[in-house]
């Protein structure tokens, strides 16, 4: 089994919270945002989503006060739809209102969220990878092969005897 310090190398969108109310712009449809528009209590490892139902010119997203984004995910999503996600590179600040303008070509789209109050704490992943799995079926399978062996040549020895 695996231990890992979130963000995982193998799920990091685990690694972060996903978030759970989208809101629509009247200006930009069709698409949904999260955090939804005056959201409360967001969670501080939050990420920022954009759900588009068909691929549009996702510009850049600004914040204020200004929280740094570690990475930005385009994922086209099939028949006709895109999902951008930006990732904040550390959680942000405690019960702090924050206000967002995300552009769409040259059109702006604002918005604002609070977070939670709550202290950010990680969370940990106990994964079991592919290999461990595997590593742990052979083990076992020597281990009550030779088990097997030794008490089936001393039940062997009891007999000749």
């Amino acid at each position: 089994m695996a231990i890992y310090l979130t963000p995982s190398p193998y799920l990091h969108e685990q690694a972060y919270s996903t978030p759970t109310l989208f809101w629509h712009s009247p200006d930009l449809a069709p698409s949904a945002i999260g955090p939804a528009a005056n959201a409360t209590n967001v969670p501080l490892d939050t990420i920022i989503v954009i759900d588009q139902m068909r691929p549009m010119n996702v510009g850049e997203l600004h914040l204020s006060p200004e929280a740094p984004i570690e990475r930005r995910v385009d994922e086209h999503i099939p028949i006709a739809s895109k999902c951008t996600t930006f990732y904040f590179s550390e959680p942000l600040k405690p019960a702090t209102t924050y206000n967002a303008t995300l552009f769409f070509g040259d059109k702006p789209i604002s918005w604002s969220f609070t977070t939670t109050a709550e202290p950010y704490y990680p969370r940990y992943e106990a994964l079991p990878s592919v290999l461990g799995i595997f590593v742990n079926v052979i083990i076992s399978a020597v281990v009550t092969s030779v088990v097997g062996l030794k008490a089936w040549k001393k039940k062997k020895g009891e007999n000749a005897t």
